[in-house]
């Protein structure tokens, strides 16, 4: 799970910045597993926590498994709540990394191109079907990353 390493009031607000379709070029149709010029669906989504940007979702869905992504209100819902409604997740992977943020990134997240940030890479399964592929941005002066096992 992704903490923020202050206290959370959750109030949740998110800006839809790219909401579109396109055809896989060949990173992407690697990345989701499709054939080059399979159409996909792309967003790209701010999430604010209490009026600060606390995360940047890039994510590509599958079009032809996920048919109504375009038509959803993502300031009302999140891309993850409804694509788990449409598709549950069977299957997932998460890579973990540092990094620092783009331009266009710094401006969205309003931090300086010196702070870290944590990304996570995540792509989601159902029934065998990959459905989507997101990256998500996280400014690292506001999460950390914390795990639990149990044997």
């Amino acid at each position: 799970d992704v903490c923020s390493s202050d206290l959370r009031k959750h109030e949740h607000r998110a800006e839809v910045i790219v909401l579109e379709s396109l055809r896989a070029n060949a990173l992407q149709s690697l990345q989701m597993e499709v054939q080059e010029g399979q159409l996909l669906y792309h967003s790209i989504i701010i999430h604010y926590e209490n009026e600060v940007p606390v995360q940047i979702e890039d994510r590509l869905v599958n079009a032809a498994l996920i048919p109504d992504y375009l038509k959803q209100d993502f300031s009302k819902i999140t891309p993850n709540a409804y694509l788990m409604a449409q598709a549950p997740v069977t299957e997932g992977e998460h890579i973990v990394e540092a990094v620092l943020a783009n331009t266009q990134e710094c401006k969205w997240l309003k931090i300086t191109k010196q702070e870290p940030c944590l990304l996570i890479r995540r792509r989601t399964w159902s029934n065998k079907h990959l459905i989507s592929s997101a990256r998500l941005t996280y400014p690292g002066s506001r999460y950390y990353l914390e795990g639990k096992f149990v044997q």
